[in-house]
């Protein structure tokens, strides 16, 4: 009977470290898109006069970031054309090739239309390969980018980021990024008041959610993923189900072994 039980025990312990260690993801880091994807968000909120109060004359207008002509109702498109994880820059202070990660996408700006038409523009999204090659007290452009290397949780912390940057990767599926910024923290003596940012990314590294806050959880900007990666719901519950096969097989063999 020991030798029964003996058994049991080890049976459990291995399927334990079985299913804990099945999600671990080596620290390789990675592109989670592909070329051909496409990505669609949403401005559900944008108060445009409170903007330009907080962040200048200029908030919507800095190139080819998030907030570029954004408008409240309006939608953005990327589709993704190539990527590239072997790309070599130079850095002419450093004199050196630098690494990076990059996708290049084409762009429809903030519209209504129903109709998307022709794109607006081809652009590129650079990251480091190695984040430690990011300066000291990094503040991402527009507090948050549209898109990060995997796996999220740890290109994150090896970033230098500014102070007022925390994240959240309890959940499996989704990484959250949160930026706190005080007044007159930024260059040019901005923002004019506190603000917080909180973006949440998907499992393929693409901006999920994107809220901006000022006092009072008062949400100036609110931007939403349209098409949702359906992988994000399968995955949170592969874990879930193989716990409950692996509990049934258990009680089978206590049944069989120990109770005869």
């Amino acid at each position: 009977m020991k030798i029964k039980l003996l058994l049991l025990i080890s049976m459990v312990f291995l399927g334990f470290i079985l299913i804990t260690t099945s999600n671990v993801v080596a620290s390789n880091y990675d592109i989670g898109v592909d070329k051909g994807d496409k990505f669609t968000w949403k401005c559900n909120i944008c108060d445009k006069k409170k903007m330009e109060d907080l962040l200048g004359k200029n908030w919507n207008s800095n190139g080819t970031g998030l907030f570029e002509e954004l408008k409240r109702g309006n939608r953005m498109r990327l589709t993704v054309k190539e990527t590239d994880k072997d790309l070599e820059i130079y850095n002419p202070n450093s004199q050196e090739n630098e690494e990076f990660f990059s996708i290049t996408f084409k762009k429809w700006i903030w519209t209504n239309d129903d109709e998307w038409g022709d794109y607006d523009y081809k652009d590129q999204i650079t990251h480091y390969s190695h984040p430690k090659d990011y300066s000291d007290d990094l503040i991402f452009p527009n507090f948050a980018p549209v898109w990060l290397p995997l796996p999220l949780d740890d290109y994150l912390k090896e970033i230098g980021l500014y102070e007022g940057y925390s994240i959240d990767t309890r959940s499996r599926t989704i990484t959250a990024i949160s930026c706190e910024i005080q007044k007159d923290d930024l260059k040019g003596d901005y923002p004019t008041e506190y603000i917080k940012i909180h973006a949440t990314y998907n499992d393929q590294g693409i901006l999920n959610s994107y809220k901006l806050y000022i006092a009072n959880h008062q949400i100036i900007v609110e931007i939403v993923l349209e098409n949702k990666s359906i992988l994000t719901t399968i995955e949170f519950f592969i874990p879930v189900i193989l716990v409950i096969i692996y509990i049934g097989i258990i009680y089978l063999i206590y049944k069989k072994v120990l109770i005869g």
